[in-house]
């Protein structure tokens, strides 16, 4: 008999409702992949939205290793129930629009490779942003990227980031600039702001690189200011919010921070890691836990910088 590709053990936590229900087309597939590969797993399923954090709390130190079986959300849920934990956090990604398995480099789309990448066990501890007191480990995005991740969910018929696409659309069409008070480091504005992405990771919204030189474990924020643009401009620079050179954008402010404070007067539209908060905040206390989080990630094959 084969001899196991890996001695650990998986807890592997499965979103039903995911990439528009697709995961659970899937779980044939991960188990077969996993059994020829001899690996240690169970499943356990979220029945509601914040139960995969209770999930990591209740049965999470019987596992090596806590794995997400879903898409952006299902990570969050979890990241938010490791930090007692002191364990690796694997992803097979099948969600929507699945950025921080990009941002991993994980392949999407292929069930064989990100249960490959979860077997090497190939770690690297990254940092995590934490917003009045709930983490994040991709992204927080405020303004417009907020309404539009709003619009997604609506979208519930639609799968992939073609959801995005539709929702940045409908977005583009309607959106008002938010007055916003913003400080961080010696930048402190008051004015009306079209977005703000604050990122850990480089990309979110389906494939979009607002921050496209984010660094997951540099101990710092990349965070991408867009104070005003027109709907024209927008068009003009649509192709380089998706092959990370928006930074080449006069009207993308780039800057680098481990804490933000950001306030309103009234509720702003904002998501982590694609969730929307509930309820809507008017105020947002971020801050950078450095190295806080151990990953499983093709880590290997990030090429953006070479």
């Amino acid at each position: 008999m084969p001899e196991p590709i890996s001695n650990h053990r998986y807890l592997l936590i499965v979103n039903p409702e995911a990439g528009s229900r697709s995961t659970m087309k899937a779980l044939p597939e991960i188990e077969r992949i996993m059994r020829e590969r001899k690996a240690e797993y169970e499943f356990h399923f979220t029945k509601e939205k914040g139960h995969a954090t209770e999930l990591v709390k209740e049965v999470g130190a019987d596992f090596d290793v806590v794995v997400s079986v879903g898409g952006d959300g299902t990570i969050n849920e979890i990241l938010n129930g490791m930090p007692d934990l002191n364990k690796p956090m694997g992803i097979i990604p099948i969600g929507t629009g699945n950025d921080f398995a990009r941002s991993c480099s994980i392949k999407l789309g292929d069930l064989e490779s990100a249960v490959d990448v979860l077997l090497a066990h190939d770690v690297k501890n990254l940092d995590v942003g934490e917003v009045n007191g709930r983490r994040f480990i991709n992204v927080m995005g405020l303004g417009f990227g907020g309404k539009a991740n709003d619009i997604a969910k609506k979208l519930s018929f639609l799968k992939g980031s073609f959801k995005y696409l539709i929702a940045i659309a409908g977005n583009y069409l309607t959106y008002r600039r938010m007055h916003l008070t913003v400080r961080f480091n010696d930048f402190e504005r008051n004015e009306k702001v079209f977005l703000m992405s604050i990122g850990n990771g480089w990309n979110e919204g389906g494939g979009l690189q607002l921050t496209p030189k984010a660094i997951l474990h540099d101990g710092l924020f990349d965070v991408c200011y867009v104070q005003d643009i027109s709907r024209w401009r927008i068009l003009q620079i649509f192709t380089k919010l998706y092959d990370g050179t928006a930074d080449e954008a006069p009207e993308m402010e780039l800057h680098h921070t481990t804490e933000l404070y950001i306030s309103s007067e009234i509720p702003v539209p904002a998501h982590m890691d694609g969730e929307s908060f509930s309820p809507v905040q008017k105020e947002f206390k971020i801050r950078l836990i450095p190295q806080a989080q151990e990953i499983i990630g093709n880590w290997s094959a990030d090429a953006r910088f070479n």
